[in-house]
């Protein structure tokens, strides 16, 4: 068998132990819930978009982007934010 297929098979059975450790570890318990609060919280950084004046209708924006000789970045998706389509 070659390095690379023994290498995948070993990664392969560690890895699914290494996790349900790793599950085991991050159960919620009164002592560590302070930590798991401050772990999911967003960072500050991670709020920044809320800074931009998002405009929820495209033709204010137009409006908006003339007056201000400004160009308009327009975001459109297919589909459900979430990828439950």
């Amino acid at each position: 068998m070659t390095f690379l297929r023994c290498s995948i098979l070993i990664l392969a059975f560690a890895l699914p132990a290494a996790a349900a450790d790793e599950f085991q570890e991050g159960k919620l318990t009164e002592a560590n819930y302070a930590k798991w609060r401050d772990h999911v919280l967003p960072r500050n950084w991670e709020l920044s978009y809320r800074k931009i004046p998002w405009r929820s209708s495209y033709w204010e924006a137009v409006i908006e982007a003339q007056e201000a000789d400004k160009p308009i970045l327009l975001w459109s998706m297919n589909g459900h934010p979430l990828c439950n389509t």
